[in-house]
């Protein structure tokens, strides 16, 4: 698709990630590590030389400490809470480790992949809506825009930005401290160093 620029930005690492804990819609505090890579991508934003952004930011607690350090490095423009770019639920398995899952929930893992196992909470939250919010949220973009959110909705951000089936980049990774660039159709990754 072809769009409005936008800057993703995905939180800092928190205690549940560095634990192996899955967060979904709860939530953990950032921990040393994931403030300083907020302040990396903060650092590289202001670098860049953008002016000031508007945020687009999840309203899980994570995404906001993540945004408030953003903006003590980098001019950002007015922050506006979007409950579209909140992660994947994953209903009762928020705060469990996968093994854990896998321990009550042998059956519903069977023949998943590394990230498809996402989609199989009995009471989560399906690929097909978390991939429509993220596409209505993207639909709504008129103009160069900061985004604030996770690894999962990022994801799926930008398989709808890029056109391609989900599968192709369910896989892929993440990080924690890049800036992904959606720009003219495209997505590339920049990173902070």
């Amino acid at each position: 698709m072809d769009g409005p620029e936008i800057y993703l930005v995905r939180h800092g690492e928190t205690e549940w990630n560095r634990d192996g804990r899955i967060q979904g819609w709860l939530d953990s505090p950032l921990t040393p590590l994931g403030r300083g890579q907020a302040r990396q991508v903060g650092r590289k934003l202001a670098r860049m030389g953008l002016g000031p952004l508007p945020v687009a930011v999840s309203p899980l607690g994570r995404t906001r400490a993540t945004a408030e350090i953003l903006s003590e490095e980098a001019p950002l423009g007015p922050v506006t809470v979007e409950p579209r770019l909140m992660e994947l639920s994953l209903g009762s398995w928020e705060g469990m480790t996968f093994d854990e899952i896998h321990a009550r929930f042998p059956a519903l893992l069977e023949g998943a992949t590394r990230h498809t196992w996402y989609f199989r909470a009995p009471d989560g939250e399906t690929l097909e809506k978390a991939s429509d919010r993220a596409g209505a949220w993207l639909a709504e973009q008129t103009g160069p825009v900061l985004a604030v959110a996770h690894g999962m909705i990022g994801r799926l951000l930008r398989a709808r930005y890029l056109g391609l089936p989900w599968a192709e980049v369910l896989a892929d990774p993440l990080p924690q401290d890049v800036i992904w660039h959606f720009r003219d159709g495209g997505v590339a990754a920049l990173p902070v160093d």
